[in-house]
């Protein structure tokens, strides 16, 4: 698998909002890569039948500097490799879905790193060592990744409180004066019982970290913090983008989690030390 194949991925998952034009130029680009990496911007127009700008346009459209760079992007491809930016098929062998599933997920993991700002992330540390409580959201597959919050966390010693029942998170906000913060975790950044959550701990003066992939969505709006996740859509009946979101979501947490951790190294490794000690003595004993 070569690196360039994560910008056939790109172009593949962001047709849909481009223009005719641009959507034109793309399916020529997935279907002739290894022939554009040796055209000028000239040839390509003729070929695909779209004007120069559209070009330039398209290549910004994929946050590349021009032609030149997507034709290094392209430069890689390998004709056996090039379907691979595609959903998984019925027809496909086991080998060629581990493939696709490891490209998407190379992909997301790419697109996120690019999109984190490291201010932002240890602003959101910052937040998290202050509090005296951390609540966390997220509802369906977010609460996988809520989930994940809570145990790494609470392991080193940070009260953290996690319920899909949102009225009793709701009242958990009302805790006494202590320093607190609220993480909610949406991929659109609309699910309705998030925004509303956020919106609640906004009014409680509760700084909210919001994990999404769209800072102009509602949850983005309302949040003290942004952390951005790969913003791939699933426009396909089987969604594994949907899949390689949840990933990029988790692997922000473990960012965000061992950024933590260094904080104060030696305290959290003696809390992780103490729980797993714990934990081993009371459920793991042998009988």
């Amino acid at each position: 698998m070569t690196m360039a194949n994560t910008i056939l991925l790109t172009i593949h998952e962001k047709l849909p909002e481009m223009s005719q034009t641009e959507q034109q130029l793309g399916d020529y680009i997935l279907n002739h890569a290894e022939q554009v990496v040796r055209f000028s911007i000239a040839e390509l127009a003729q070929e695909s039948g779209v004007s120069q700008a559209t070009i330039v346009r398209f290549a910004k459209h994929l946050s590349l500097d021009g032609f030149k760079t997507l034709k290094v992007e392209l430069a890689g491809i390998n004709n056996d490799e090039t379907p691979l930016y595609e959903e998984v098929a019925p027809t496909d062998t086991l080998d060629v879905i581990k493939q696709k599933l490891a490209l998407r997920t190379q992909h997301s993991i790419e697109t996120t790193n690019q999109q984190l700002e490291d201010e932002t992330l240890d602003q959101a540390v910052n937040l998290l060592q202050k509090a005296k409580v951390i609540h966390v959201y997220g509802l369906g597959a977010s609460d996988l990744v809520a989930q994940d919050v809570t145990q790494k966390f609470s392991r080193v010693g940070k009260v953290t409180i996690n319920s899909q029942d949102t009225h009793q998170m709701a009242v958990n906000l009302l805790l006494p004066d202590r320093p607190q913060v609220m993480v909610l975790i949406s991929n659109s950044g609309q699910t309705v019982e998030t925004v509303k959550l956020g919106q609640l701990a906004v009014q409680q003066q509760i700084p909210v970290i919001a994990l999404t992939t769209n800072p102009k969505s509602s949850l983005g709006q309302l949040a003290s913090l942004v952390l951005l996740t790969d913003g791939t859509e699933s426009h396909s009946k089987v969604r594994s983008a949907a899949t390689t979101s949840l990933l990029s979501q988790l692997y922000v947490i473990d960012l965000i989690y061992y950024r933590y951790l260094q904080q104060d190294y030696t305290a959290n490794v003696s809390n992780l030390t103490a729980s797993s000690e714990l934990v081993g003595k009371f459920f793991r004993q042998s009988k």
